[in-house]
């Protein structure tokens, strides 16, 4: 009996070291199989009014089984010229995608050898900032949404495929362009869930600079391409008219608008106030 009791004993824990033997080994395989990789990256440029904007980002990439997750958090900070903090944010970004598919690689605002395109920066649409835009013919607009600015509709060189119109906002007195707008009247490529949409992988590609989230229920993600300017994309339900609305702008430009604006106001009274003078004076006559 104690014999038979032996044998069991013995039989079982040889079956628990087979099981615990291949599970190691699943495990050791796992592990193998199984990575993740952790880097980050810090710039400082300075902006045209002398303010320091500092970015430091982190990011993960993680292989589980047969897919890939990217993910970034960027913590930015501004500082003014005499080194006075004037904003912090902070965003994160994640993504997954199948091993062997494409991933945007490229560094954070900066080519292979770290320098920074500023030339990219320059226009959106085709259309460069600051540069008058117009000629005798070209139809301006006042718009109740942008007060300081005059819009017309125009035709870029190279359209985007499922947009339908196309708007540029200048100065009130120079017509320098200020903001330039694609919009789509339907959603563009809404099928995209498990991937980035391709329109913030290839605006990422553009201005060398990662696409920062700014709307937890909507699709809405902002770019900072440098030199006060940005570049805006809403992908879905952007406004009672458009579905997919991008949007680039120079902030330094709005400004502009803002003293044009003003100057154009107080032109228009000093006139009133003379034209009232010439009344007065020629009634003050006829009595």
């Amino acid at each position: 009996m104690k014999e038979s009791k032996m044998k069991v004993v013995m039989a079982s824990a040889a079956v628990f070291a087979v099981t615990a033997l291949l599970g190691y080994a699943a495990s050791t395989g796992a592990e193998k199989k199984d990575s993740s990789q952790k880097s980050s990256e810090s710039t400082v440029s300075t902006n045209e009014n002398g303010s320091v904007s500092r970015t430091f980002t982190e990011m993960t990439v993680s292989t589980n089984g047969n897919m890939v997750t990217e993910h970034r958090r960027e913590t930015r900070t501004t500082l003014d010229a005499d080194g006075n903090m004037l904003a912090t944010t902070t965003s994160e970004y994640a993504q997954s995608y199948p091993v062997g598919s494409e991933s945007f690689t490229t560094p954070v605002r900066g080519d292979a050898d770290g320098t920074v395109d500023r030339a990219a920066s320059d226009s959106f649409m085709g259309l460069k900032f600051g540069e008058a835009f117009g000629d005798g013919e070209t139809k301006f607009m006042n718009d109740s949404d942008e007060p300081t600015l005059l819009r017309a509709a125009f035709t870029p060189k190279k359209a985007l495929a499922g947009f339908d119109d196309y708007y540029v906002y200048v100065t009130p007195k120079t017509k320098k362009v200020v903001k330039v707008y694609a919009c789509a009247k339907e959603a563009v490529d809404p099928g995209t869930s498990w991937r980035r949409h391709y329109l913030i992988e290839a605006l990422e590609k553009k201005y060398q600079t990662w696409a920062r989230p700014r709307s937890w229920c909507r699709p809405v993600y902002t770019f900072d391409i440098g030199s006060g300017r940005y570049v805006t994309a809403c992908l879905a339900g952007s406004s009672r008219d458009y579905e997919t609305v991008l949007v680039g702008w120079d902030d330094a430009l709005l400004t502009t608008a803002a003293d044009e604006t003003e100057e154009i106001r107080q032109e228009a009274r000093k006139q009133a106030l003379e034209k009232r003078r010439s009344r007065v004076s020629d009634a003050a006559d006829a009595f």
